[in-house]
């Protein structure tokens, strides 16, 4: 079950192809839903995307990387950010979030001809422009190394901040809407992670395995010391290689948890499978 707006829909009864559609266009899976509820089809549901449409970006779109891990992220909240979408609401077509962020960049009619094009439609994306399609690569996603996101489930619900560096490529992305600060580089990803993630020791987070974009995905739940519960805390979207980890964009938007059907709260978890030793952090390096 799915809920938008006070609105609850089940994903049988989604046009899927209508909503992923929408969401290609808008990058916002909330809007997607209302718009492809509302639509007679794909031209109806275009041109409401072209009334509506933005430009939804991640971090990366609007800045360089920050090269001080240790310092305060910036917060842009009134930004309206790219969104994922989840397993059960997607097409056949290519929607993985590299491609849904490429075409966020597009002005709204050419992206409305690419979006048509990618799907199959030209010709609904020839009576509204002449335009050729823009130049978007969908980028072939790595089938999932289950061992590789085991590795990472573990590192991270441990608190073994050494062992999560050792799973991104050198030249790794982490980014975090609504936080503008992003971060290339596994040793950089470490210091943040080490610096800023209010986890204390093993147990602290619990991580539920999901799909998004196609991609792997996680839903991170961190414990309240005070209720001695997990809370929703953040959605995880992973860019593998055959090997490593080489982009994860972690949602804080807490509304994405009842997207992905996900609770709030983690009340009746499995016993701590850790010892409670608290793993060492990675070395905090001196600012220059």
């Amino acid at each position: 079950m799915v809920h938008f707006g006070g609105t609850a829909y089940r994903a049988d009864e989604l046009q899927r192809g209508l909503v992923s559609h929408c969401y290609r266009m808008l990058g916002s899976i909330t809007d997607a839903v209302q718009i492809a509820a509302a639509s007679t089809g794909y031209e109806d549901a275009t041109r409401a995307c072209l009334r509506q449409v933005g430009s939804r970006p991640l971090p990366s779109d609007l800045a360089a990387p920050s090269d001080d891990p240790e310092g305060v992220l910036s917060e842009r909240s009134e930004i309206l950010w790219l969104e994922p979408i989840p397993a059960d609401l997607m097409d056949d077509h290519p929607i993985d979030l590299g491609l849904i962020a490429g075409l966020q960049r597009l002005p709204p009619i050419e992206r409305a001809v690419t979006v048509l094009h990618l799907e199959g439609r030209p010709n609904i994306a020839d009576l509204l422009s002449d335009l050729p399609p823009a130049p978007i690569t969908a980028v072939p996603l790595v089938a999932p190394d289950e061992l590789l996101l085991a590795r990472y489930r573990a590192g991270f619900e441990q608190y073994d901040v050494p062992a999560i560096v050792t799973l991104f490529t050198d030249d790794a992305i982490w980014e975090m809407p609504p936080f503008t600060s992003w971060f290339r580089g596994a040793r950089d990803i470490g210091r943040l992670i080490s610096t800023h993630c209010p986890a204390e020791r093993p147990g602290d987070q619990y991580l539920l395995p999901l799909t998004a974009n196609g991609h792997p995905a996680f839903a991170v739940y961190m414990r309240d010391p005070k209720e001695d519960i997990h809370r929703a805390f953040q959605i995880q979207v992973l860019t593998l290689t055959a090997t490593a980890v080489v982009h994860a964009v972690a949602f804080f938007d807490l509304t994405l948890f009842q997207t992905f059907h996900l609770p709030d709260l983690l009340t009746a978890l499995p016993p701590n499978p850790y010892d409670g030793t608290p793993k060492p952090h990675i070395e905090r390096l001196p600012k220059h």
